[in-house]
């Protein structure tokens, strides 16, 4: 599967302007991408801490099963779907922790996960530097290439 997911600019700004502010430069921050059924176009994302309000807490996101009715939830009465996650990690590490290969936040084979370094207090015009990885299942992953396995684009 190679699903051309796109997010406008706006939203991406937007996207990013949460993360950088729910995480407070000191902690992970996080979100899902939401898309219309059988579309690839980002429309709306909502933050973790919307969902479980907790999931911040720790200083990393620990995401309750609670959090997850909210989503589903979510996506039904707004007739969208998860097209992707995505959360920040300290530094400019992109790379999956242990407990992101082992846990992905959509365990369904082809869910794309995002990595954002530096808490989203970098550069908010392009996606260079974002870690971008598609799930295969039974806890593999592909490291992906915004240009070329991926096709994710800002619009």
């Amino acid at each position: 599967m190679t699903e051309r997911l796109s997010i406008s600019l706006w939203r991406w700004q937007s996207l990013i302007r949460d993360l950088r502010r729910r995480g407070a430069r000191q902690h992970e921050s996080g979100a899902f991408l939401l898309a219309a059924p059988g579309s690839s176009r980002v429309t709306a994302h909502v933050c973790y801490d919307d969902l479980d309000s907790q999931a911040l807490e720790s200083g990393i996101i620990v995401f309750r099963g609670a959090g997850y009715t909210r989503l589903w939830q979510l996506c039904e009465a707004r007739q969208l779907r998860v097209a992707a996650d995505v959360h920040t990690h300290p530094g400019d590490w992109t790379e999956q922790s242990h407990t992101d290969l082992t846990h992905p936040m959509v365990g369904t084979p082809g869910h794309v996960a995002l990595i954002v370094p530096n808490f989203a207090q970098g550069n908010t015009f392009s996606l260079r530097g974002i870690g971008i990885y598609r799930y295969r299942g039974n806890h593999r992953w592909q490291t992906c290439d915004v240009k070329s396995a991926l096709n994710l684009c800002l619009l």
